[in-house]
């Protein structure tokens, strides 16, 4: 019988540890900090900002909330970051991309003390997660191996280690941000790594690797992209996929809302129900991954905070 597993409550289960810890911390007069970094007023990173401020609240962290205009400089930026890198109130810092056309992505990021980096941005942090020493891997590649190891203790009643050594593992995806960084988490945990994207596809060779999946983990930004026919039986199939797809009813007509726009859905890279039945385990979409991967970039700040006073 196939397990949806309940990212849900992973989320919750984790948030639990780190407010202990961050008790732990409090009692000796430290506590973690995260900043974000907005500059203009992007709508998508508006939400983001806002999701961040409430998880440190209802972790007990401190939160700073850094805002610059639009028209701000790329000096002024770096300036900014400075600041957020010299304020022990932070333990990591957070820039909310897209910035303006005229602010390079790279020189904010390479501006970030390495040690307040916590979703991996900076080339010395994806270096070290390359190398198998990650300090931060990145917050949502991070979810991906936490559920995996959690399903492996739980479900399968088996060590994480033993769980992904020699493991047939079919990431489809090849991002900076997802793909190529989970490929490199399960690589280092000495699994067998296949990675595929959307071009194997396209060529009609994406059938071929992750029908020889154990465990496939899709972050190809597709919606639809992975059916049954894609997937081995018994696999575990992890969908990191968010896409928001217009709703048709069964006649293929729009199915309108009350002001009579067309209702459209989030879905995952993978076809849920029609791949459901094939699977050992499958996460949903929404309250997948999504659900455990700020949690994992909580667990980076106390990481950092630790590493800033030499707890670790």
């Amino acid at each position: 019988m196939t397990k949806v597993i309940d990212c849900v409550a992973i989320g919750e289960e984790i948030m639990q540890e780190i407010q202990e810890e961050t008790s732990q911390l409090k009692a000796k007069g430290i506590t973690p900090g995260i900043a974000t970094l907005l500059v203009g007023d992007d709508f998508g990173s508006k939400m983001y900002r806002g999701q961040v401020e409430k998880f440190c609240e209802e972790a007990g962290f401190n939160y700073v909330n850094k805002i610059l205009p639009a028209e701000a400089t790329e000096e002024q930026v770096k300036e900014a970051v400075l600041e957020l890198n010299a304020d022990h109130e932070v333990s990591g810092i957070l820039p909310l991309r897209p910035f303006p056309e005229h602010i390079s992505d790279y020189a904010v990021i390479n501006s970030i003390d390495v040690n307040k980096d916590i979703d991996c941005f900076h080339p010395f942090n994806m270096g070290r997660l390359t190398l198998g020493e990650a300090t931060f891997p990145p917050a949502t590649p991070a979810a991906v191996i936490e559920i995996l190891e959690r399903f492996a203790r739980k479900e399968d009643k088996v060590d994480p280690k033993d769980f992904f050594e020699g493991a047939e593992i079919v990431v489809v995806g090849h991002s900076n941000t997802v793909g190529k960084p989970i490929a490199l988490l399960v690589l280092n945990r000495n699994a067998t790594t296949s990675v595929t994207h959307v071009f194997s596809s396209m060529k009609g060779n994406l059938e071929k690797h992750t029908t020889g999946a154990d465990i496939l983990i899709v972050a190809a930004g597709k919606a639809g992209l992975i059916g049954p026919e894609q997937v081995k039986e018994g696999a575990i199939v992890i969908d990191v996929g968010i896409n928001r797809v217009k709703v048709f009813d069964e006649k293929g007509e729009p199915v309108l809302n009350e002001k009579g726009k067309q209702k459209s859905k989030t879905v995952g890279d993978v076809s849920f129900e029609a791949v459901k039945g094939k699977t050992k385990a499958i996460t949903p979409v929404p309250k997948g991954v999504g659900s455990v991967t700020n949690r994992m970039l909580m667990k980076n700040a106390l990481k950092a905070c630790k590493i800033h006073y030499k707890i670790l």
